[in-house]
């Protein structure tokens, strides 16, 4: 039987548990509906369970006309939130703490007159949130891009909290050379760098790894990145029901990890179904 190996730093981030609460919470108190503006996380198995239990998604809260609206994980852009608030919707804002925390970075450096630099995934929720919060701000998407900026006097440099953490400290090199004076903000949160750092460890004496979690997760899609750059047999799977025993054929060291919006009842049925390879 191959030894099948969960990572330690797997499932639900301090973020993702608390907007989870959050919303469960509010939706067993709150007199009215209750509505999360796009998914709360990024895994369809947690927003189906939010679901059934009372809490909807709506890609457009333009179209709720009471009751409450959770502010995603992700966060939301400063003047949509003014605007909720202004049409009398009740909010709840399950904003990472982490996300705010770079909110108010933009904010304070972006008010002493420094350009703010986003690197990150341009059409991400959590980009488009911190955007809004800094005058005047590019986001970087790579190195490439980064190469391409204009010179300035004075650059602030920040990214997606769970942006991959090597490739960050790469783009903000070059976006310090390209300013008289930057600010490099360490804005990756410890859960993602510690996920990063654990798989690289695991997948290099892997035979195979599979990473759980939401196609639409960045963070577990840059595990995959990562894991499938050591170990050519990768696979990014939300669900059991994605996989093929006869993948793992002849595999002796199996890594099972989970991104940070992963509940750990789905893992769980991943490590069953590798579990039957004794009796496959």
């Amino acid at each position: 039987m191959p030894r099948i190996i969960l990572a330690r730093t797997s499932g639900f981030c301090m973020g993702v548990k608390r907007a989870m609460q959050m919303a469960l919470q509010t939706a067993a108190k709150a007199p009215g509906r209750v509505f999360t503006s796009g998914p709360l996380i990024h895994n369809p198995q947690a927003v189906e369970y939010l679901r059934e239990n009372g809490v909807g998604t709506v890609k457009d809260w333009h179209t709720v006309t009471d009751g409450t609206i959770i502010i995603r994980a992700h966060g939301m852009p400063a003047g949509q939130i003014r605007e909720i608030s202004e049409r009398g919707l009740a909010i709840v804002d399950a904003t990472c703490p982490h996300v705010v925390t770079s909110q108010r970075q933009i904010k304070k450096y972006s008010e002493k007159g420094y350009y703010i630099y986003i690197i990150g995934d341009p059409d991400h929720p959590e980009i488009l949130s911190l955007q809004s919060f800094a005058t005047t701000q590019e986001v970087i998407a790579g190195e490439e891009q980064a190469r391409r900026v204009s010179r300035r006097p004075k650059v602030m440099v920040i990214g997606q909290t769970t942006f991959n953490e090597d490739e960050f400290n790469r783009i903000a090199a070059i976006l310090k050379a390209s300013a008289d004076e930057a600010v490099i903000c360490d804005s990756i949160c410890q859960a993602t760098s510690d996920r990063q750092q654990e798989i690289r460890k695991l997948a290099a004496e892997a035979d195979a790894v599979v990473i759980v979690g939401g196609k639409s997760s960045a963070n577990t899609r840059r595990l995959a990145e990562i894991a499938a750059g050591l170990c050519p047999r990768t696979f990014h799977v939300e669900t059991e029901a994605e996989l093929n025993l006869g993948d793992f054929a002849g595999c002796q060291n199996i890594i099972v990890s989970a991104g940070a919006s992963t509940p750990d009842f789905i893992t769980q049925k991943v490590i069953d179904f590798l579990a039957t390879l004794d009796r496959a």
